[in-house]
Formats: C-alpha cells, structure tokens, sequence
C-alpha cells in the first residue's frame, strides 16, 4: 500500500478515549464506572491504528480474560485488536494470525458483532488482501451504519482496487457522518490523488486541528502534512512540519525516519543515515530498512547498503510467511535496485490482476520498461496518470518510458515535469532524469 497512507485511520475521541482507556487499564474507580464505555474507546483507538497506551501489557491482560473466559466476545475482539497494533509497534506480523484467530473466534460467538467485522476487515488491509477487505468492512458497515471506523476501511480497500469513484463517495460521507482527524486525513488523501496539492494540505491542516490534545494521532497528520510538502519540493516546510511531530511525540519513528529523508535530499547523509538507523532500530520496516540501504550507497557505504537491503529481503519474507501480500512493492523494490527483473515483472502483474490502483499500474509500467517492453508499458504509466495525480516519481516513469519510445519530445515534458514538482523525489531518480534531459 501507498505509505503516504496508513490503512485504519479511524475516528478517534481524542482525550475522552485516552481517559476512558486508562481507566480500563489501571482499574481505577473512573474506569470501573466507565466499563461499558471503556472497551469501545479502546477498540476505536486500535481499530484506528493508533497506540491506546501500553498495548503490550493491555493485551497479556486481555489474554488473561480470555483464558479465564473463552466465550468473553468483547475481550477477544479487543484482544484481536491489540494484537494488530502490536504488528505496527514492533514491526513483527507474527501478531497478523494471532489477531485473525481472537477475532474469527468472536465472529463465530456473535455473527452481528460489528467490532469483530471491522477488526477482520483492518486485518484484511493491513495483509494487502483488499478485495477480502471491501466484502468485510461492507459487511461491518452493514452491522453500525452510522460508524465510521468501517467506512474508512471500504474506502481505503476501494482506492487500492483503483475504484476511485466509488472511494471518493465513501469519504465524502464518511466526513458527512463525524468530520474528524480520520475523515479530514481522508478528504486530504482523496485531494492528493486528484491533484490539488493545496486541498490536501488545507485537509490535513483540519485533520490536524482535529487531533488536538492527542499525542499519536496528531504527530501522524503532522507526519502526513510534511509527506505532503516534501512530495512537492518544499523540504524546509516538511522539515519543520516533521520536527514539530517529533516534539509532540519524542522518538516517534515514522518522524525521526522522514527527517533522515529530507537531511538524505539535502546531501547530508550522516544525519540521514543516524536517523533511518534509530528508527529501523525501533521498527524495522522495508520501506525504512530500503531507504537506509539507498543512503548508505549514495554515501560510498556499500556493504553496508547490502546488509540494509538484505534486512529488506529478511522482513518481505516474514511477512509472506504471515499472510500479507507483497507482490507489488517487492517488485518495485527489485527494480529499483537491479534485481531478478523478469520475476519482478512476474509479481507486478500478479498484483495488478488484484488491484488496478494507480500504483499498480505505474509499478508494473516501470516493470515492463525495465524488460524492454515499452509500448505496453505507456498505456499502463498512462492509466497511471488518469487521476492528474502531481507525482514526480511517475512522471519520471513515464518520461523514461517515452525515451525507451523514441519520443523525445514527450519525455523532456515529463521529466522536466517531474523535476519542477519536486526536484528531490529520488535519491537515484532525480540525477537520471536532469541527465536525460542534458
């Protein structure tokens, strides 16, 4: 999936759920009165994929209920809940069966539990499996209609099939429904996918708003609101849109990892490398592990960037190994770093059979150019273009692909569009395509 975003954004009560959580948690007189409420904020935090507090220590209590009492429906969804959040704290999705065991267990128990339905769907996503999660976040809707965790999931599910339409519809009354940090994020994403650069900000700026008083989720949408100005060139704005979720959160990784990629644009690499290894050290995921490797051969340090791509290898095959789907993005992966190109091409076209985002069709355009067959490759970079989304990196792809064409005026526009939107989009990319122009 799109990193720039998180599948299970959902509505989050800001400071009542942390209240209502820690109650729950401590056992205090407040959360004792609160029992019926408490449970629900929780599943609402980590249903949105954000830390209700110690999960850890939550979720070996809640196994402790669920030992105690195997038929309990409301402790094994939350437990299959906390399990989820625990795969996006430690980066290990061993929790990913784990999570889909608890919750297929209180689906059986309760068939019109809702939570269970949504925590399954969130389940789905987050394993790539995203048709598997349209049919169940449907269902969930179906259950709590006026609930909007299970309508972000349909929505975020439908933009990775490529059913924009239908997406769009979904946010629009999502954000009718409870306009909030998860509804704005959405509009914001929906904006940027439509290419309007300045909507998805003023959006994110209002997700932001929203998460006021909260300590995660609103260090997210700052994260978020920086992607935004980082992906159209504006690296001081993302830097200190970064580092004021940094202040709000310290050691928040995804923060402390999109520092080290705006210091790797400015060519500061020693900066850049300290920051992806803090935070690969705390949460090894591909997508920082792959961008350390990319610093350290930008910086000469290539055994180095070998072990951090070997790392890369390592944690795609933990996660194949527990059910989530990563054709996509280990064929991009490969490409851009020379490897096994006819299986890479393999594996594009297998996830483009699943989904035919935007990013699929772009992913295997470039997979097809890298095998030398760039007529097919143009329809596809172009449906990749449909929506008018500004991303330089697909604007690079065509560009190249226009060259690999013959058509050099057409590639001169698209590469010198690509550069104009964010002249820092690639570490590798950007130098290739001011040479191709010269």
């Amino acid at each position: 999936m799109n990193e720039k975003f998180l599948v299970g954004i959902a509505a989050v009560a800001v400071a009542a759920v942390a209240v209502l959580f820690g109650g729950l948690l401590n056992g205090s007189k407040a959360g004792r009165g609160s029992e019926a409420a408490a449970p629900e904020a929780a599943a609402g935090r980590l249903v949105a994929g954000f830390s209700p507090g110690d999960t850890a220590a939550y979720a070996a209590q809640l196994e402790v209920r669920v030992a105690a009492d195997p038929a309990d429906v409301q402790s094994l969804v939350l437990l299959g809940l906390a399990y989820q959040q625990r795969a996006r704290e430690t980066g290990d999705p061993s929790f990913y069966p784990r999570s889909g065991a608890a919750l297929s267990r209180a689906a059986r128990l309760d068939p019109r539990n809702s939570l269970s339905a949504t925590g399954l769907a969130a389940l789905a996503a987050s394993r790539h499996r995203f048709e598997q999660a349209r049919v169940l976040a449907g269902r969930a809707h179906r259950l709590a209609p006026y609930s909007t965790g299970p309508l972000g999931i349909l929505g975020d599910a439908l933009v990775e099939l490529g059913r924009y339409s239908e997406a769009f519809t979904v946010f629009d009354r999502m954000a009718a429904l409870r306009p909030n940090l998860a509804s704005y994020s959405r509009v914001s994403y929906a904006r940027e996918l439509l290419g309007d650069p300045s909507g998805a900000i003023a959006a994110i700026r209002l997700a932001a708003e929203a998460g006021a008083g909260t300590v995660e989720p609103l260090a997210w949408t700052l994260v978020q609101l920086g992607n935004l100005y980082f992906d159209n060139g504006r690296l001081a704005s993302a830097a200190r849109a970064y580092r004021q979720g940094l202040a709000h959160f310290p050691g928040y990784v995804h923060a402390e990892a999109a520092l080290g990629k705006v210091a790797a644009a400015r060519g500061q690499y020693p900066e850049a490398i300290r920051r992806y290894r803090r935070a690969v050290e705390r949460l090894p995921l591909p997508q920082y592990e792959g961008a350390l490797g990319d610093v350290l051969r930008a910086a000469g340090r290539e055994r180095e960037a070998e072990e951090a791509f070997g790392a890369v290898d390592a944690v795609q095959r933990l996660l194949e190994a527990n059910g989530v789907r990563t054709e996509l993005e280990t064929a991009l992966f490969d490409l851009d770093h020379g490897r096994r190109p006819a299986e890479a091409l393999a594996r594009a076209r297998l996830a483009y059979a699943e989904r035919k985002s935007i990013e699929a069709e772009d992913v295997l355009a470039w997979a097809l150019y890298v095998n030398g067959r760039c007529e097919e490759a143009r329809a596809h970079s172009a449906r990749a273009l449909r929506l008018g989304t500004r991303d330089a990196l697909k604007l690079f792809h065509r560009g190249m692909i226009e060259l690999c064409r013959g058509d050099r005026r057409a590639a001169r526009s698209f590469l010198r569009g690509a550069l104009a939107i964010n002249p820092h989009f690639s570490l590798h990319y950007a130098p290739v395509a001011a040479r191709a122009l010269r």
